[in-house]
């Protein structure tokens, strides 16, 4: 389980789909954590929001280590990610995360995913 907070391996488009919605929505929980702090509790101690950056900040580290891990499904190294704070290049690289299909087989960042590394690899 450990190994989702590396960014090594590769991940296919279905599962990173399905994980950045959910650190949106863990982000988007954080986002408003101290809101609801004060509604509920009538608090408004610094200490929410506090609690509520460093749960932003885990989002946004566990967003980025999702996206290296795409670009290695698509045998690009992580450092393309720099591209996504490009304006009009980051929606194309954006959508080729979501929409290209990653490398058949294993390629230079590992085994394909759901494939262990120690499984033989037909080539034809």
């Amino acid at each position: 389980m450990l190994h989702h907070l590396y960014p090594t391996g590769r991940l296919r488009r279905w599962p990173y789909f399905w994980r950045i919605m959910a650190l949106y929505l863990l982000g988007f929980a954080c986002y408003g954590l101290p809101a609801l702090a004060e509604y509920q509790f009538n608090d408004t101690a610094a200490h929410w929001e506090n609690l509520a950056l460093a749960g932003m900040a885990l989002c946004f580290y566990l967003f980025i280590v999702q996206i290296i891990k795409r670009l290695h499904d698509l045998n690009l190294k992580g450092w393309w990610l720099l591209l996504l704070f490009i304006p009009i290049i980051s929606l194309g690289l954006g959508n080729a995360l979501y929409f290209v299909s990653g490398t058949d087989g294993p390629n230079r960042f590992g085994p394909a995913p759901g494939q262990s590394a120690a499984e033989p690899v037909l080539v034809a």
